[in-house]
């Protein structure tokens, strides 16, 4: 589980499966396997094909390459490529086939230099074609001479992310502006995005499926906004207790960062109780193993400003999704990399 994924001389990262459309046109993108995601919430079970966090990964073997997209449903969305750790250019991918063609820029020796000097994670020579954080999208052709990445071209650390519509990248508007993302930017590590909009249940499912990969060095569970609201507060701690301790229990090596509620609505009325309660859950979860690499972080120290959030008071914005980014990889350089 959780290997990267090798396609047509391509690599397709943080992709478990490729699964087949109803009308055999391309193939659509599942984060996490098949028989796993037909089994969580209507709303896991859509995000998962949701390509937050997915990249088609290659090396130029020829002048130039194509990637062809096409998106399910009648909103475009934006899919950015990369050279290593550098934009080169976005597009709109549509419900129609969109191709994307590739050929490495002028400067890419200057930017060769640049990555090594600086010691930037990305090797230039890599294309990374990083898709849309919504809606489902279609890989139909990959036209062109390409190779999958060598090792020592990414970096070797990885950074599992588990979360909500807010982890999956809702309102960051540019797939690369979630907070997860950014915060793996910043750490410069790779990142393995599991974010379900609408789906953060906690299923056990779930929690045994991230307790069973091995391929990632650190990770952050943000619990408890997808189920305010439908959960009570003792099914919550069930999941809540179950998900923590069996991840922790399977990986005691490992930092795991445990996210309470972001600031919310809730926050600014005075009559609600539940939200504290939920918060509690996770930090009792967290303290009763006592366990020196497993962490709380109370959510309310990483989205502080009420500006930060869209009119919902739930999603953040992009400055809001920067702004918990600057202090979530604060908080976990100082743990993980000994960053003061």
């Amino acid at each position: 589980m959780g290997l990267d994924m090798i396609y047509r001389d391509v690599e397709l990262y943080n992709v478990e499966e490729l699964i087949t459309p109803e009308d055999g046109v391309g193939k659509v993108l599942s984060r996490i396997p098949n028989e796993l995601r037909v089994t969580l919430n209507e709303n896991a079970k859509e995000r998962a094909l949701f390509p937050a966090g997915c990249e088609v990964r290659f090396n130029l073997e020829g002048d130039s390459a194509k990637v062809v997209l096409m998106c399910e449903g009648e909103t475009p969305a934006i899919a950015e490529v990369f050279q290593g750790s550098f934009q080169i250019s976005w597009h709109l991918i549509s419900n129609k086939p969109t191709e994307i063609s590739l050929s490495l820029p002028q400067n890419i020796e200057l930017l060769h230099k640049v990555t090594k000097e600086r010691s930037l994670p990305f090797d230039p020579y890599l294309t990374r074609v990083v898709l849309p954080y919504r809606p489902a999208v279609r890989l139909i052709e990959i036209k062109g001479e390409t190779s999958p990445p060598r090792k020592g071209q990414t970096p070797e650390m990885k950074y599992l992310a588990y979360g909500s519509s807010i982890t999956h990248g809702t309102a960051s508007i540019r797939p690369t502006g979630s907070y997860a993302m950014r915060t793996a930017q910043i750490l410069g590590v790779d990142l393995i995005n599991l974010g379900f909009g609408g789906g953060a249940h906690c299923e056990r499912q779930i929690a045994d499926y991230i307790a069973q990969r091995g391929d990632w060095d650190f990770a952050t569970m943000e619990l408890g906004i997808n189920m305010i609201n439908w959960f009570e507060t003792e099914e919550f701690k069930e999941r809540v207790e179950y998900l923590v301790e069996k991840v922790a229990r399977s990986h005691p090596d490992k930092w795991i960062f445990c996210i309470d509620l972001f600031t919310f609505y809730a926050d600014f009325d005075p009559s609600s109780e539940k939200h504290s309660e939920f918060r509690r859950v996770v930090r009792d979860a967290v303290e009763r193993l006592s366990m020196p690499r497993l962490v709380h972080v109370d959510g309310r120290t990483i989205l502080k400003e009420p500006s930060g959030l869209t009119f919902d008071l739930v999603h953040p914005s992009p400055s809001g999704m920067e702004e918990m980014a600057t202090n979530l990889s604060r908080f976990i350089g100082e743990k993980v990399f000994d960053k003061p």
